[in-house]
């Protein structure tokens, strides 16, 4: 998904009122822009007293979570079954 497109999808979603799921399923990668959008949403979510939560991320990508120094931020489900 485009940067661009992910900016737009974040900004429709803060019209959804409760906690938001992200399904990480089949996403490899992020770059640092997504990274951005994803610690902004998450931002405003907690403003709301509301939760963004990521979902069947891949081993991969927790990792680079980890290595951004981000993992602790978000709250991520467990992916069940083989990585």
């Amino acid at each position: 998904m485009p940067v661009e497109d992910l900016r737009e999808a974040a900004l429709g979603a803060l019209g959804v009122v409760g906690d938001l799921t992200l399904n990480l399923d089949r996403i490899d990668h992020l770059d640092a822009s997504a990274l951005q959008i994803l610690l902004a949403l998450d931002t405003e979510q907690k403003k709301r007293g509301q939760n963004l939560h990521l979902a069947n991320a891949s081993l991969h990508l927790r990792q680079w979570f980890d290595f951004a120094g981000v993992a602790d931020h978000f709250s991520m489900t467990e992916r069940k079954g083989n990585e």
